[in-house]
């Protein structure tokens, strides 16, 4: 399994690092990808993604203004944006692969 945090505890509005899709050692593609919201307060997040380095980032599903697990279909790099955060809240995403 490979796992990474596209936003870490993040206390005001954010735009996380975006992150590659990186599996060694196979060529069978990905059935689904998990991706975890964690939101303590009040915010919203938004999970993106891109085909190739040079796309333009598209919206993947909803905004989010609860925690909760999603399921997608694999996708080249994802990044997380966290948004209307209000005081004394947090995000946190992670992205998950390969399980």
């Amino acid at each position: 399994m490979v796992a990474d945090a596209l936003i870490s505890n993040a206390i005001s509005d954010t735009v996380g690092t975006g992150v590659s899709l990186r599996v060694v050692g196979t060529q069978m593609p990905l059935a689904k990808m998990s991706i975890q919201v964690a939101i303590t307060g009040n915010a919203k997040v938004q999970i993106q993604g891109r085909l190739h380095k040079e796309a333009p980032w598209a919206d993947i599903g909803e905004r989010r203004d609860k925690s909760c697990l999603i399921y997608i279909d694999p996708i080249w790099s994802l990044r997380a944006v966290s948004s209307d955060t209000g005081p004394g809240s947090s995000v946190s995403v992670w992205a998950a692969w390969g399980i």
